[in-house]
C-alpha cells in the first residue's frame, strides 16, 4: 500500500502481515473460542438507540471495548478478567460484525506487573481475540525496551499513532493504524495518547510523543485513502480532548476509551463523532454498533459483578498467578496506628499521613535532608488501616520499579521543583493543587493565576537559595516527572537496587507500626493579609486581629492557628469576625511557651474562609462560574497572617 497521505509508513490491512510474527484473518472477525453454553446472570447496561435500528439489510459494525486494566487482573470475588473474558466472547458471538478493540494501560502497574513486568497480562491478552489494541502511559511504565519486548511477544496488533523514537520511526512492535474488513464494511482504527506523556511515564526524553489532535488528522487522511469506510479512535488521552478532537477531525466517526477513567451513562455525540468511555478495568464493557457511514445505531455499557461467570480457563490461570505470589504479597510488613488515606484528591491537593511516611522512607533510606515524592506515583484510591499492612497492600499503592536516588541540589533548585508541580485556578479543571508530598520541609504555596511557592523552611531554618541540600526522590522523578526539570542535569551520589515499594516495605518493618501525623509541611495560602492589626490580653486569652480577606464570604472560625519556623503548632480556642477583621484568641498561658519556642522567627498565623465565587470570577472552558475550592481536598480557602518575631 501506498498513499501520499503523510504516513510514512504503511499499516497492515486485515489479512495481510501486521508484523512477521503473526497474521490476521481477511475478512470477519479472528477465530473464536466456543462461548460458555451457560448464560451470566446479572448482567447490568443501557441501551442507547441510535439513527435507526440495524436490520438484516444494513452493513454494521460492533466495536466491543475495552480492558485499561493498569496490567491488574482483578480479585477473585469481583470483577476480573475471568469474567471479563466471558462477557466478552458472548458480545462476540452475539454480533456477527463485532471486533474487540482496546485502548492502552495494560502492561503496569500492579502488584502483580511489579514481579512480571506485564508478561503476566501478555499471556492473557493473546486469548481474549483482540482485534487491535492501542497503547497507553502505563505500558511504557517498565521503559520503551522491556514495552517493545511486550509490543513483540504479543499475538495481536499493537496500535500506536503518536509515539516515535529518535530516529522517527514508531516504536518497534506496534503499527501507526489498521484496517479491518467486517463483511462489507473497513474499520479503520489508530491510537493517539494523552498530553505530556513524557511526564507520566517511563519514556525518555529524546522519544517524541505528538500532540493528540494533530495525529488525528493526520491519521484520518490515512486511513480514508485506504479505503475505510468507518474510522474509530482507540484513544488513551483526557476525556475534555476528546472534544477537542472531534471538533477539529473531520471524517472522525467514534472515540472509544479515555486516560481519565471516565464511565458514561449513555454514548455521546459532539460535532458528529460518538464518544464511548466506559472507565477502569474490569467494572464495564462497552459495545457500540456503527452502521457503514458512521452514524451510531446501538450503544450499550454491560457492567460486571461476581454474579458473572468466570471464564474456568482463565479463573484457574489467575488462581495460580495468586498462589505463586501469595507468600509474598500476604507477608504483613507490619500496622498503622492511623488511617492512610492513598486517594489521589488527598494525594495531589494536601499533605497526607501516607505521604509522609512514604518521603520519611525515602529520607532513612537514602540519608537526604529532603525527600519528594509526585502524587502520581501514588496509587489505588483506597484507605488502609488502622491495622496490619502487609506486602500486597504497599505494592498496591507503590506498585513502580523506580529505584531511589540521592543528589544534591541547591535551595534554589528545591524551590524551583516545589513550584513547578503546582496547578493553579482558574486554568485548571481540578482547582488549585500542589501534587507532592514532602519530607523534611515545610513550605507555603499558592496557586491563583500562577504557580507561586512562598516561606520555606528545611529543619527550621528558612531555604537558602543558594545553599547546597541532599535530596532523595525516584529516578523517574528526578530525571522523567513533570515539575522537576531543576534536578535534571545533577548528578547522583547514591541509588538503590529495589524500588520505593520495598523501601517503605523496609521502613515499615524496622519499626513494626507506624503513626505519621499531619506536620504542616504543605501549606496552602490563598490570602496574605499581612501582619496583625492589634494584639492584646484579655482575661486568660491573647487575641491577635488580622484583616480579613477582600473576597471572603465567612471565617472557618475553628481552623486557626499559629505556627512557629520549626513546626510546632498552637490551635486557636476561637476565631470570630468583626466587621473587616478577624480576632483570633488563643490561651493565654499556653502562648507564652509557644511564643519563645518560635524565637528566632516568624510566627505565622493560618486560618480557613469561604471564598466569594462572584468575586474571584473564575470561569470553567465553557465560561461558567467555578465553584471554589473545585478540589474536594480542602473544604474553603486559607489566610496567612504574621505575628513577627517573638508574638
Amino acid at each position: 500500500m501506498s498513499h501520499d497521505c503523510g504516513c510514512e509508513r504503511d499499516a497492515p490491512t486485515r489479512g495481510e502481515p501486521a508484523r512477521e510474527r503473526s497474521t490476521i484473518s481477511k475478512r470477519g472477525r479472528t477465530s473464536r473460542r466456543t462461548v460458555l453454553g451457560a448464560a451470566a446472570a446479572g448482567l447490568a447496561g443501557s441501551a442507547l438507540a441510535g439513527r435507526g435500528a440495524a436490520d438484516g439489510d444494513e452493513d454494521t459494525v460492533t466495536i466491543v471495548h475495552d480492558l485499561h486494566t493498569h496490567s491488574g487482573i482483578g480479585r477473585l470475588d469481583g470483577p476480573n478478567i475471568a469474567r471479563y473474558r466471558t462477557v466478552i466472547d458472548e458480545q462476540l458471538a452475539a454480533h456477527d460484525d463485532a471486533v474487540f478493540l482496546t485502548s492502552g494501560d495494560e502492561l503496569g502497574s500492579s502488584p502483580v506487573s511489579f514481579f512480571t513486568k506485564g508478561t503476566h497480562n501478555v499471556a492473557f491478552m493473546n486469548e481474549l481475540n483482540i482485534a487491535a489494541a492501542g497503547v497507553g502511559n502505563h505500558d511504557f511504565d517498565y521503559g520503551v525496551e522491556t514495552a517493545t519486548e511486550r509490543f513483540e511477544s504479543s499475538e495481536f496488533p499493537w496500535i500506536n499513532s503518536a509515539l516515535f523514537t529518535p530516529e522517527g520511526d514508531p516504536i518497534p512492535g506496534t503499527e501507526r493504524w489498521i484496517t479491518i474488513d467486517v463483511g462489507d464494511v473497513t474499520l479503520g482504527v489508530f491510537n493517539v495518547v494523552v498530553r505530556g506523556f513524557h511526564n507520566i511515564t517511563n519514556y525518555p526524553e529524546e522519544y517524541e510523543a505528538r500532540d493528540p489532535v494533530e495525529t488525528a488528522k493526520e491519521m484520518v487522511e490515512c486511513l480514508e485513502a485506504e479505503g475505510a469506510d468507518v474510522i474509530v479512535l482507540a484513544s488513551h488521552v483526557a476525556h475534555d480532548t476528546h472534544y477537542e478532537i472531534a471538533e477539529a477531525v473531520d471524517g472522525l466517526d467514534a472515540i472509544f476509551g479515555s486516560h481519565s477513567h471516565i464511565t458514561f451513562d449513555e454514548a455521546e455525540i459532539h460535532h458528529g463523532t460518538v464518544i464511548s468511555e466506559i472507565g477502569y478495568a474490569y467494572a464495564h464493557l462497552g459495545v457500540m454498533t456503527l452502521d457503514s457511514a458512521g452514524d451510531l445505531v446501538e450503544w450499550e455499557r454491560i457492567d460486571l459483578d461476581e454474579s458473572v461467570e468466570p471464564d474456568p480457563a482463565f479463573d484457574a490461570r489467575m488462581r495460580v498467578q495468586y498462589a505463586d505470589l501469595h507468600e509474598e504479597l500476604s507477608r504483613e510488613v507490619g500496622e498503622t496506628a492511623v488511617e492512610l488515606d492513598a486517594s489521589g484528591t488527598t494525594s495531589n491537593g494536601r499533605e497526607s499521613r501516607l505521604g509522609n511516611l512514604i518521603t520519611d522512607a525515602i529520607r532513612e533510606t537514602m540519608d537526604t535532608e529532603i525527600a519528594l515524592q509526585t502524587a502520581g506515583r501514588i496509587r489505588t484510591d483506597n484507605t488502609y488501616g488502622p491495622g496490619t499492612l502487609t506486602a500486597h497492600d504497599v505494592l498496591r499503592i507503590m506498585p513502580f520499579t523506580d529505584t531511589l536516588v540521592a543528589f544534591e541540589a541547591t535551595g534554589e533548585e528545591v524551590r524551583s521543583a516545589l513550584e513547578g508541580r503546582i496547578d493553579y485556578l482558574p486554568e485548571d479543571p481540578f482547582g488549585a493543587r500542589q501534587r507532592q508530598q514532602v519530607g523534611g520541609l515545610s513550605y507555603e504555596w499558592s496557586g491563583h493565576e500562577e504557580a507561586s511557592v512562598g516561606e520555606v523552611y528545611v529543619a527550621g531554618e528558612e531555604l537558602d537559595p543558594e545553599g547546597t541540600y541532599t535530596v532523595g526522590t525516584t529516578g523517574y522523578v528526578k530525571d522523567t516527572a513533570l515539575g522537576y526539570e531543576s534536578f535534571r542535569d545533577n548528578d547522583v551520589l547514591r541509588e538503590t537496587d529495589s524500588g520505593l515499594g520495598p523501601a517503605v516495605m523496609e521502613y515499615v518493618e524496622r519499626r513494626g507500626r507506624v503513626a505519621p501525623r499531619i506536620e504542616n509541611r504543605i501549606l496552602r495560602v490563598d490570602a496574605e493579609v499581612g501582619a496583625a492589626t492589634d494584639r492584646s490580653l484579655v482575661d486568660d486569652e491573647f487575641v491577635v486581629r488580622f484583616p480579613i480577606p477582600d473576597r471572603a464570604k465567612s471565617i472557618h472560625g475553628g481552623s486557626f492557628y499559629a505556627l512557629t519556623p520549626g513546626g510546632d503548632r498552637y490551635d486557636a480556642r476561637r476565631a470570630e469576625r468583626d466587621g473587616d477583621e478577624v480576632a483570633v484568641a488563643f490561651d493565654r498561658e499556653g502562648w507564652g511557651a509557644f511564643a519563645r519556642a518560635g524565637e528566632g522567627g516568624s510566627i505565622r498565623v493560618f486560618g480557613g474562609f469561604d471564598p466569594d465565587d462572584a468575586a474571584y470570577d473564575y470561569r470553567d472552558a465553557e465560561g461558567d462560574l467555578r465553584g471554589l475550592p473545585v478540589t474536594d481536598a480542602v473544604d474553603g480557602f486559607v489566610m496567612k497572617g504574621l505575628l513577627g518575631d517573638s508574638g
